[in-house]
Formats: structure tokens, sequence, C-alpha cells
């Protein structure tokens, strides 16, 4: 090969070097090729517009509807609004301007949960203790996908905080609930068991502050936002329709974690 033909194999083997490299910093987050990263379990693959489960149940990716923001579009939300707000991590300095994560595809986690009111969905329930050091006593989560294990590593680094951190923390305001979200026909994460809210003391909730009209606030030390979104939950406190105690798992957002 002579100099030239050396060169352009350089200069071709630095520019698929740094496709490769713009290719991983475009990965999931924020796709909805990420479901199979985040539930391997669950999900077989995501192709041709469909979500493939591993039974061979398939979803549709979109209804063909644009996405809507508003509560009565959250009702009718598909797998392609899951994705379409990016949740963004670090300090939350200004109030946040959408409500990344907060749309869910029902017939999704009800496949991948189950419907809280049967009995089958109980055979998943396990009881993990929640700030032992700290006697925080106990919470009922899922054992699919992992929940469980992913909420005791964030109670291994939560206990790792200072003890001002307690009162952020302890009392617990519970996980499992199968209910709806307040106000709406949707299910709660929490009917899934896989959300956790934290003191109700220390939360600031958009209904509780004025509805529509409420000015975000927010009291949670960033320090706990992070520990929980290490390990695949995301914080109701990025929502415009902040529910600052509100944890859930949702690690499709945030892929770059390690999981258990």
């Amino acid at each position: 090969m002579n100099r030239w033909g050396a060169g352009l194999a350089i200069a071709a083997g630095l520019l698929l070097s740094g496709c490769a490299t713009l290719s991983a910093r475009l990965a999931p987050p924020h796709r909805p090729s990420a479901l199979a990263w985040a539930y391997p379990d669950q999900v077989k693959a995501v192709r041709g517009g469909q979500v493939v489960m591993v039974d061979g149940a398939v979803f549709p990716i979109s209804d063909g509807r644009p996405g809507e923001a508003s509560e009565q579009g959250l009702d009718q939300a598909d797998i392609a609004d899951m994705f379409a707000q990016t949740y963004r991590r670090g300090p939350q300095r200004k109030p946040p301007r959408g409500d990344p994560g907060r749309a869910r595809y029902e017939p999704l986690f009800l496949k991948m949960y189950g419907d809280c009111s049967t009995r089958p969905f109980q055979a998943h329930m396990r009881r993990v203790a929640w700030m032992p050091a700290r006697q925080g006593g106990t919470v009922n989560v899922t054992t699919v996908n992992g929940v469980d294990r992913a909420l005791e590593a964030v109670v291994a680094d939560l206990e790792k905080l200072p003890p001002e951190m307690t009162r952020y923390l302890v009392p617990t305001a519970g996980a499992f609930n199968c209910r709806v979200v307040a106000g709406t026909g949707r299910r709660s994460m929490h009917a899934y068991g896989a959300a956790i809210d934290i003191a109700t003391a220390w939360s600031d909730y958009w209904l509780w502050k004025g509805g529509e009209d409420a000015v975000w606030a927010n009291r949670i030390p960033p320090e706990i936002v992070a520990v929980f979104e290490r390990h695949g939950f995301i914080w109701g406190g990025r929502w415009r329709h902040f529910d600052t105690m509100h944890f859930e798992y949702r690690p499709e957002l945030l892929p770059r974690r390690r999981r258990p």
C-alpha cells in the first residue's frame, strides 16, 4: 500500500472511530430501544416499530397520534410518548418545563408487572429493609425486573449519607399501593410495586400547591436524588407537575446506570 492509501486508511479509521463515539453518545437513553436494555428478562427486542416481549407479545411503539403533554393526553400515552421528553440528571436549578417520564404506556407495564388486584401479582412482592441503621422499617416492592435489588442498592448508598439527611428519608410514605394516580384512571407506579415515596413532611406536590397554577418547589436534597437515579429510579421533582417525594423505577430513561 502506498502512503496515500495508508493515509486514506488512517483517515477512514479515525472517521469510523469518531462515528462509533458519536453513536455511543447517541445511544439510549431517550429511545424506545432502551427498553430491551432496561428490561432484558421481559423485552426481547425493539424492531420494526414494535416492542417484542420474551413471550412473543408485541406492542406498537406509536399509535399514530401526535403526542400530547396534557393530563388527558397522558391517558392515551403510547411508548413513543414515554421517550418524547428527555430526562436529565444533575442539579435542578430552575423549574422543569416538561414531565419527562410521567407518560407511561399502561399495557406494557401491566404486561411486565401484572395486575395488583390479582393473586399471582402478590407472589412477586417482597419486603425490603428501608434505612435499617436509622430505624426506617420495611417497604413492600416487586421482585420483577429486579426492583427489590435496585432499591436495596439505593438503601446501601443512602445509609452512607450524613445523619442530617435522615429527616428526608424516615419515615417513608410507602411503596406498593394498589391505586391509580390521584384524579385519573391511570395506574400509579406504586400499583406495580415499582415506586416509593419518601418523607411527606419535606415534600412538595403540585396538587397541594394549587394544581395547574402551582409554582414548582423542592426541599429534597440533590444528594438523595442522585442516589436514586444512580440505581434506575427517576424523580418526580423533575416534572412540571412536581411530586418531590416520589421515585419510580424507570431504568429505560437512565440506561447508563449499572443494573443490579
